[in-house]
């Protein structure tokens, strides 16, 4: 799940690639921006995570933090897509969506953050283990 959150590159993120999009709205450039912001300090929790992990230092509650930040920027990110693109993004079968991709992939997102614990689960394993409570 982690690597299928599209972080693109240190250059891109939805504000360069919906530029065109956000001139009209204030509001949903605000959003995007927090979201790329989030999606950049995500890369750098990950490369955090991983040095730590290849030291030996990394503490236990690590994954299940890093499922729940990745299943939630996830699921930002494809709603935002879903905003920007407006309500053509929810056709289903048309050349313009090339058949539905946008609002499958929205869809998708839900199942995400179900499949091995729900966000809520893992905010449960997060604390237990952050307070070292019976059964973490």
């Amino acid at each position: 799940m982690i690597a299928g959150i599209g972080l693109l590159g240190p250059e891109e993120g939805l504000g360069a690639e919906f530029a065109d999009l956000l001139a009209a709205d204030p509001i949903l450039r605000a959003e995007v921006a927090a979201f790329d912001v989030d999606a950049l300090a995500f890369r750098a929790m990950s490369e955090r995570f991983v040095d730590e992990l290849k030291s030996g230092r990394a503490h236990p509650v690590q994954p299940s933090l890093m499922k729940y930040a990745a299943t939630e920027l996830h699921k930002r990110r494809h709603e935002l897509r879903m905003a920007l693109g407006g309500t053509a993004t929810l056709e289903w079968e048309s050349e313009r969506t090339a058949f539905g991709i946008p609002a499958r992939e929205w869809l998708r997102t839900k199942g995400n953050s179900i499949e091995g614990g729900t966000s809520e689960v893992q905010l449960g394993i997060i604390a237990k283990r952050l307070l070292n409570l019976p059964g973490a």
